[in-house]
């Protein structure tokens, strides 16, 4: 999909930057935040999930993936769980190469999150 598309079907977090876009990120590398959003959208490949971060500096930044980081970050993780997302690179499947992640969660830090809409 082409990333204007991608970022127009994103909605209201298309301003945001995202952390694992193609060839931003190498293995190894971490996110670190609390869990400030998290949206869905459908494209011609399937639903994409965006996850949105509060970094600790108080930024926002996105995570965009598909089923391997929602079975991750699934519906029970309440926003404002500090979160760390660690990119452990790419894994075969079926239907080609995908980014794989290390996803930590600590369920007893939880932030107040306050979305100003």
């Amino acid at each position: 999909m082409a990333r204007k598309e991608l970022e127009s079907k994103a909605g209201k977090y298309a301003d945001i930057e995202t952390w694992n876009k193609k060839g931003s990120i190498k293995e190894g590398d971490t996110l670190e935040g609390y869990l400030y959003d998290r949206d869905s959208f459908q494209t011609k490949y399937g639903t994409m999930y965006i996850y949105v971060i509060e970094k600790l500096d108080g930024s926002l930044i996105k995570l965009v993936g598909q089923k391997n980081i929602v079975s991750k970050i699934d519906e029970s993780v309440a926003l404002g769980t500090h979160i760390w997302i660690t990119f452990d690179g790419l894994v075969e499947t079926a239907n080609g190469a995908m980014k794989n992640y290390k996803i930590e969660i600590d369920d007893e830090d939880i932030k107040e999150i306050n979305h100003a809409e």
